[in-house]
């Protein structure tokens, strides 16, 4: 596990373009302190904090998802992979859920960014946040494993990474509040671990929790869910390329 992460880690540090969503995804909070000091509303600095984070922590995890299969590919690393491949599925695991954890340093930069504006951006339940948070990262990477799995069957890996950044913002009511959407996909944000998880975010920020226990176990199964969904579409597409059903772009 620990080779997996530190060559991971290694790989990132060799190819700066993997922190482009973790350096410029945090500077839009800048767009909306300064909207807040316009409406005068300082009062909502932290959750403006946590949107920012919930952005950039989505958008990096599906960038590094793409960029992982992409590399991987290009270096023939899924063909000698398949040889083992549950070992490679491990490597996979390990390797995306470490890479999707960077996206905690993007919670720092918002806070940092707002407390440089005049804003108090700590919010009232720091403990809880930070815990959700971890949750929030577990979440997305099994959602990076899931599009992992996707970029190792079709070949138009970028296109799918295009596709699932906004929509997913509002599907997790990053961008409107989810009971604000349509009831079909209201019904969606049920399911949906990061609609969960953010809205406790926001209730946690401005101290208003109320059912803390049962609103993390909910969480908690929501992302146990999302991580084992990810894992076995994943082990299901190497096999099948293994099988010689999927076939492996250069």
């Amino acid at each position: 596990m620990t080779t997996y992460l530190s060559t991971q880690w290694r790989l990132v540090a060799s190819q700066p373009g993997l922190f482009a969503t973790l350096a410029i995804m945090p500077l839009y909070s800048l767009v909306f302190y300064t909207t807040l000091r316009a409406q005068d509303r300082p009062d909502l600095a932290p959750i403006v904090a946590l949107t920012t984070f919930g952005m950039s922590m989505w958008a990096h995890g599906m960038f590094v998802a793409s960029n992982i299969v992409e590399n991987d590919r290009r270096e023939g690393v899924i063909q000698q992979g398949l040889l083992t491949p549950a070992a490679y599925q491990w490597s996979m695991v390990i390797r995306i859920i470490g890479t999707t954890a960077l996206s905690l340093v993007a919670l720092a930069e918002v806070v940092v960014i707002g407390v440089l504006l005049g804003f108090s951006t700590v919010p009232e339940s720091v403990t809880l946040c930070v815990l959700v948070a971890m949750l929030l990262v577990l979440g997305t990477a099994g959602a990076a494993l899931l599009v992992s799995a996707l970029g190792v069957r079709v070949q138009a890996i970028r296109s799918l990474q295009n596709a699932l950044t906004y929509p997913f913002y509002l599907l997790g009511g990053l961008i409107l509040p989810a009971d604000w959407l349509p009831e079909p996909v209201h019904w969606l944000t049920r399911i949906f671990f990061l609609s969960h998880g953010f809205r406790l975010l926001q209730d946690a920020a401005a101290g208003h929790v109320t059912d803390v226990t049962s609103r993390l176990a909910v969480l908690l199964l929501l992302v146990l869910a999302q991580l084992l969904v990810g894992a076995c579409a994943l082990a299901v597409v190497l096999r099948a390329a293994r099988a010689g059903r999927v076939p492996l772009y250069g």
